[in-house]
């Protein structure tokens, strides 16, 4: 028998509604657990994507609104910039930056210095673009279309991911402990038969 056609042949006869009379009561459980578990890992699949879409939506959303609180502005580096770290407040995390102090003026036309981080190839006297609110302090860059994008895939894939990791370890659970009741029942069933009578007991 061809090999492709023999494959699902055997699955299609280790269906829990199979009448082989050589499928155990186990069998069957182990087989219906498979089979709900690919159901709902493949019926999690549109839950992760609007998942993944509502983030999307979300994020933005609250990038416009970041866009409509905060703008460009140009800085002068007064100093030539320095090893340091800045926090990600998307990851929530440090990472490697350069920082240099720097001036540049308020919306209402205020002066304004502090530390910003800089390009690895800025020097002092340099002009660069730097993010300020409406009060003219420094705040983080919004998000673009693509970054919150990428979020939103991550997002939708971690979903579908965990549910997936939650469906076949609750299977796996569900086959091992069949698998030692068959091997229970085989032990039981190996010593009944030694028992029985015309037959040697070892």
């Amino acid at each position: 028998m061809d090999t492709n056609q023999a494959l699902p042949l055997r699955w299609w006869r280790m269906a829990p509604w199979s009448r082989n009379p050589l499928m155990r009561r186990c069998d069957r459980v182990d087989a219906a657990a498979a089979l709900l578990a690919t159901v709902f890992v493949l019926i999690m699949v549109p839950f992760a994507a609007a998942f993944g879409t509502a983030t999307y939506t979300g994020l933005s959303e609250q990038s416009h609104a970041d866009r409509q609180r905060s703008h460009r502005q140009a800085a002068v580096l007064v100093a030539d910039p320095r090893p340091g770290s800045v926090a990600d407040t998307r990851t929530s995390s440090r990472e490697p930056q350069n920082r240099a102090s720097a001036h540049w003026t308020a919306p209402d036309g205020t002066p304004r210095s502090g530390d910003v981080p800089t390009p690895p190839d800025a020097k002092s006297g340099d002009t660069i673009d730097v993010w300020i609110d409406s009060n003219g302090n420094l705040t983080a860059e919004p998000r673009t279309g693509q970054e919150n994008a990428t979020v939103a895939v991550s997002a939708a894939l971690c979903v579908w991911a965990a549910a997936a990791s939650g469906a076949f370890l609750l299977l796996f659970c569900i086959r091992w402990m069949n698998s030692r009741r068959r091997m229970q029942q085989w032990d039981r069933e190996w010593n009944e038969f030694g028992r029985t009578p015309g037959w040697p007991v070892s």
